[in-house]
């Protein structure tokens, strides 16, 4: 049975939220992610690609760090980046009641600095592996699109 829309919007917030904060929304956030998405629904329609790239990013927190990590630097107005600005709107304002709070990170320079270099690295690696997946399906997706606009 295919899942309704509602259940699709539910899953691609829980993982979201589990990438960007390590944890599942609650259904007052679930609930608002919805309500924009039937508010703004053309805002977040997606070309093949886009889809593309919130199909995989759906998958799980590890496959939205993946596409995150790509979409930032090629795909900055994808809807996976819309969605996931839309889903920082909506923590932002219900943070300290809902548990979505920033924590403070008081660790010394040199600590800090080990932590900026290492998530650097780590972020480079993710870049390079995310291209490698995401820049020939954009190519592909891309080349046909372009064929099925011609023909029509």
């Amino acid at each position: 049975m295919m899942p309704t829309h509602a259940t699709h919007l539910h899953r691609e917030c829980e993982v979201f939220c589990r990438y960007l904060f390590g944890r599942a929304p609650g259904d007052y956030i679930l609930e608002k992610y919805c309500q924009a998405h039937e508010r703004s629904s053309e805002y977040f329609s997606a070309g093949a690609f886009d889809h593309a790239l919130l199909s995989v990013a759906s998958r799980g927190p590890a496959f939205a760090r993946l596409a995150d990590s790509y979409a930032c630097l090629f795909a900055r107005y994808s809807a996976f980046r819309r969605k996931l600005i839309l889903l920082f709107s909506i923590l932002e304002s219900a943070s300290v009641r809902h548990g979505f709070s920033e924590d403070v990170d008081g660790s010394a320079q040199p600590v800090l600095f080990a932590k900026i270099v290492f998530r650097g690295v780590l972020f480079a690696l993710r870049l390079a592996l995310a291209c490698l997946l995401f820049l020939p399906m954009r190519l592909a997706l891309g080349a046909s699109q372009a064929a099925t606009e011609k023909g029509h």
